[in-house]
């Protein structure tokens, strides 16, 4: 099994061209789920389901992945504007009490003993020390391949020493460019990537969007993997997480990092062609390996 913690959210999208999408299912926790769902039917998603969450979407979510959210019964769902500009850039507003946010996040005593021994975990978390819990619940309870995707406010320069001491703690790092580079101060992503192994860190993948993504370990050398490319781009909300997501079930499966950094390409790409975390189910996997192959050759 596959396992993805993190939040499970609404977004309002504004595109570009003023185009909106409202009531979309989304959140960090979800896309990443559905990036590993591309590739395995054995996918949980650890995260709270707000009361006021329409049944449709949950009904949709339950049909993808296993979904054990912790009790918070009389709470709603986080609900955010995305709001996205020509040049890529995007602002994120929170619709509801920025602190709901965090109040659904679960917590290392909320993990159920059904996903123990996990392939492959992804972790959002709102504080390092619910993080550094997190670490030794999972760690415990015989997860492998912890991958960490840091929420912002972990890569403000003033956190840099924070960041520095929790990084280590994981087994993948996933910053994206924009945050890794306001973190270290640097811009290039290769300097980037030594920066942020010589803290201890011990596998780093950058990712760079429709550039791709650029990956290291610490005994092994920077992979480039490009974007896997699309007919159409549709809504980038949330390719990142399914790129995370994808990346660790090509990394268990395959222990190589530049296939994983391929699967997470070709989840990724599945995110993009539309709106909303869940994509259709039908084939998924056989749709995926011939984008991989692609991929491979390109």
């Amino acid at each position: 099994m596959f396992l993805s913690i993190g939040s499970i959210v609404v977004d309002d999208i504004v595109l570009p061209d003023g185009r909106t999408r409202m009531g979309v299912l989304g959140g960090g926790g979800t896309h990443a789920a559905m990036g590993m769902r591309v590739w395995s039917q054995k996918v949980g998603l650890l995260g709270a389901l707000g009361r006021d969450l329409a049944e449709t979407d949950r009904r949709e979510l339950e049909r993808a992945v296993d979904v054990r959210g912790p009790a918070r019964p009389d709470a709603p769902t986080p609900r955010a504007w995305q709001l996205y500009e020509t040049d890529g850039r995007r602002t994120h507003v929170d619709r509801t009490d920025p602190r709901l946010f965090m109040a659904m996040c679960p917590r290392p005593e909320e993990f159920p003993a059904g996903y123990a021994g996990a392939m492959g975990v992804r972790l959002e978390c709102e504080a390092p020390d619910p993080l550094r819990e997190w670490m030794a619940r999972l760690r415990q309870s015989g997860c492998a391949h912890i991958l960490w995707e840091p929420w912002n406010v972990f890569c403000r320069p003033e956190n840099r020493r924070v960041f520095d001491d929790l990084a280590p703690l994981l087994d993948v790092v996933s910053p994206n460019l924009g945050q890794a580079r306001r973190l270290t101060g640097l811009e290039d992503p290769r300097r980037i990537l030594t920066a942020l192994l010589d803290v201890g860190t011990r596998m780093v993948v950058l990712r760079m969007g429709e550039t791709g993504s650029l990956l290291a370990g610490r005994d092994e050398a920077p992979v480039a993997v490009p974007a896997c490319p699309v007919a159409r781009v549709v809504d980038v909300t949330g390719a990142g997480n399914a790129y995370c997501g994808g990346f660790l079930v090509g990394l268990a499966e395959t222990g190589d990092l530049e296939q994983a950094g391929r699967y997470g390409a070709v989840s990724a790409s599945f995110a993009l062609e539309q709106f909303g975390a869940v994509f259709p189910l039908e084939g998924l996997r056989a749709r995926a390996e011939g984008r991989l192959g692609s991929l491979a050759v390109a």
